[in-house]
């Protein structure tokens, strides 16, 4: 009896541990060929037929429609590499259905999960001290850097241009101050960067003003109306008169709401919500510009920028709670208007204006960019590494080093650890067309060879065999490369501790106690 209990609790972690290395070796495959300038893009379609076109790993994860809870917790992998590092996304899902793969291999020699667990986070921590060994100085690199985070995505025809742009935006101002604006029509090239804001709005009347110097700048967030006004509401009147009345008094009261905020000083409104028609013809006459329904993150940044508070009480709105700045200018864009913000004080908000011939083109240049911007930071911060998988062929080889001191079952771990990093470059070479095995072993052999530059030779995606990384200016900031092999490394290790998915009551009710509320 004890054996049967005993053969059925082996078979249901079993069981479990099947279809969790299933779903990490699926979610790692739906990804795989997009790594790499030679990647390939993904069409994703929603239910309603419409389609976008990426090959941002991050971006397809997020919008895959999955409901197996392993492979939302592997996703969940890429939304922390997306959000610390910008980049990586795609090698963090990989790295960890390989880490699953190799765990797989293991479990069917008996070896214990815990025992693998142990070897797997022995692995990680040794090779982030390894890649500390080979690290360079990030200073000289950032140009480079920009560029190899564009490769292989729409912006790399027109990745000088970009990255130079992402360069300059990233070294005069932090990454939360800086703003992307995408407009189609036009080309790559005419995409620039100003010293300010661009606001993606217009005025609200034609006949306010297009440009405002040294405007005092009002952010109000909620409805410029009457309150009674502010929701849709039935009066009854029953004569010709009392609707005059009504209408002159309300008429009087919206007059008396548009002096109290010109009396304050103010002579541009930037509005959450909407504007009543009849404060807008008084704002109008008196010169002040105005815009409505501005993104609240817009306002946020006006805010930040211009030292303007956010004003909840229309009635409660002072000169003191006025921004401002040297110049407020209406221009256009492919005849479509933008707000743009110049001179603000309280600190070096930047706005990149990105043009593209489509649509489509534009957003995903948007993508690469605001990605790039990500890295080139963290380049900043830090240390930078070759790419083009040399990084990961050192590690393994060093780790498989390392693996003889380990000893024991968790040796086999440490092992496994290193040959699934070999999964990179093996990607690599897949996705552009030449052997992986052959590339391996040149990339090997090139690794060994006892060079003061061998740990900088990496996949020729281009031309085939294996080239120096340094020198042909493929360089991504060692952030990167550790948080994909770290999470990768902890998720391995969370999956692989789960031996039963049980179905359970709400989660959200169960306290941290333990009970159900």
């Amino acid at each position: 009896m004890t054996q049967k209990v005993t053969d059925a609790k082996e078979q249901k972690a079993a069981s479990a541990q099947e279809v969790n290395i299933f779903a990490a070796k699926e979610i790692a495959n739906y990804v795989r060929s997009t790594l790499g300038p030679m990647g390939m893009d993904k069409m994703l379609v929603d239910q309603d037929g419409s389609s976008m076109v990426t090959n941002d790993g991050a971006t397809i994860l997020r919008q895959m429609n999955i409901t197996h809870p392993t492979a939302n917790m592997i996703i969940e992998v890429a939304r922390t590499q997306e959000e610390t590092c910008y980049d990586g996304t795609t090698s963090s899902i990989i790295i960890t259905g390989e880490l699953m793969k190799q765990a797989e291999a293991l479990l069917a020699k008996k070896i214990h999960p815990t025992m693998i667990v142990k070897g797997f986070k022995l692995a990680g921590n040794k090779a982030d001290e390894l890649l500390t060994d080979i690290a360079l100085d990030s200073e000289d690199h950032l140009l480079t850097v920009a560029k190899t985070a564009m490769t292989g995505k729409s912006a790399e025809s027109d990745k000088d241009v970009l990255a130079s742009i992402c360069v300059d935006v990233a070294e005069s101002a932090k990454l939360s101050d800086i703003s992307i604006i995408k407009r189609p029509g036009g080309k790559v090239a005419d995409s620039v960067a100003i010293s300010g804001l661009l606001l993606d709005k217009s005025k609200v009347h034609h006949n306010m003003p297009d440009v405002v110097e040294d405007p005092k700048i009002a952010l109000i967030e909620v409805d410029i109306t009457l309150p009674e006004f502010a929701q849709q509401v039935q009066v009854q009147v029953h004569n010709n008169d009392a609707v005059e009345e009504f209408i002159s008094k309300r008429k009087a009261q919206l007059q008396n709401i548009a002096q109290g905020i010109i009396d304050a000083g103010t002579n541009v409104v930037l509005c959450l919500r909407d504007i009543d028609r009849l404060v807008v013809e008084y704002l109008t006459k008196h010169g002040v510009y105005a815009a409505r329904r501005v993104a609240k993150s817009d306002i946020e940044a006006v805010s930040k920028a211009t030292g303007a508070r956010i004003v909840s009480a229309i009635d409660d709105l002072t000169e003191t709670d006025l921004g401002t700045c040297d110049l407020l200018e209406e221009v256009m864009v492919n005849d479509e208007p933008l707000v743009k913000l110049t001179g603000t004080p309280n600190n070096e908000a930047v706005s990149v204006l990105l043009r593209a011939p489509t649509q489509h083109t534009v957003d995903e240049i948007g993508r690469a960019f605001d990605d790039a911007v990500g890295v080139v930071t963290l380049a900043q911060e830090g240390k930078t590494l070759a790419g083009g998988g040399s990084s990961y062929m050192h590690l393994s080889l060093a780790l498989k080093e390392f693996a003889r001191t380990v000893g024991g079952r968790s040796q086999m771990a440490v092992e496994a650890f290193a040959d699934a990093l070999e999964i990179i470059p093996a990607t690599l070479a897949e996705n552009s067309g030449l052997d992986p095995l052959d590339t391996l072993i040149a990339l090997r052999q090139a690794h060994t060879s006892g060079s003061d530059e061998s740990h900088f030779i990496g996949v020729n995606v281009y031309d085939g065999g294996v080239i120096n990384m340094l020198t042909d200016g493929v360089i991504e900031p060692m952030k990167v490369i550790s948080q994909a092999i770290q999470s990768a490394t902890e998720t391995a290790a969370m999956v692989l501790r789960i031996d039963n998915i049980i179905t359970s009551k709400k989660l959200a009710e169960i306290g941290e106690d333990g009970f159900h509320y």
